[in-house]
């Protein structure tokens, strides 16, 4: 009769443990989330070894796609720009860093962004670290996000490197019209 009350005990500790740490880890986005988070089934097609050199121009040049049920191919490559910072924020919805960059040439902009590692999608992933290092970095270096917009004195110039995306237009401050993003960002230098 021990043993079975034992069992119960357990369950019960073992339920309470699981419910703390899903209620405090943070539930993050919508709108192909997975993703923008690389926690989607198609993340194994990203050849994160071959890093193609591109500009903001390039990336808003590409033609807007049709379909974003899943994984584009332009969306399985890994980009790093030469480009700089001219604004930067804390979403307050998903707690993504959402970073404006400008084109050194043309000065179009598009949008750049590096996933919160408090949510729950990324803490699932082999990316965790690198992302809340990454988050760190940013902090340390170009400045803590507020949740309005940060605009630097000077644009701040960098690389950065992170993965091709196609997000819905929905009027973000930075967006290109076709939508294209680098999200996420896997990497950041200062020049």
């Amino acid at each position: 009769m021990f043993y079975p009350m034992k069992k119960m005990l357990f369950l019960i500790l073992f339920t309470l443990f699981y419910a703390s740490q899903t209620i405090t880890a943070q539930n993050c986005g919508v709108n192909r989330w997975s993703i923008k988070t690389l926690s989607d089934i198609d993340t194994i097609k990203i050849d994160f070894q071959q890093i193609i050199p591109s500009t903001v121009h390039e990336q808003i040049s590409l033609e807007i796609p049709t379909d974003k049920k899943s994984r584009l191919e332009s969306e399985t490559k890994v980009y790093s720009i030469d480009c700089f910072i001219v604004g930067f924020k804390k979403e307050s919805d998903d707690k993504d860093i959402h970073i404006i960059i400008k084109d050194t040439e043309t000065g179009e902009t598009m949008v750049a962004e590096i996933p919160s590692y408090e949510c729950f999608e990324i803490a699932k992933t082999s990316r965790y670290e690198l992302f809340k290092q990454l988050q760190v970095w940013f902090i340390d270096n170009i400045g803590q996000p507020k949740s309005k917009f940060v605009y630097p004195e000077k644009p701040i110039p960098i690389i950065i490197t992170g993965v091709g995306f196609f997000d819905f237009n929905h009027g973000q401050k930075g967006m290109a019209n076709n939508g294209r993003e680098i999200h996420p960002v896997l990497s950041i230098k200062l020049k």
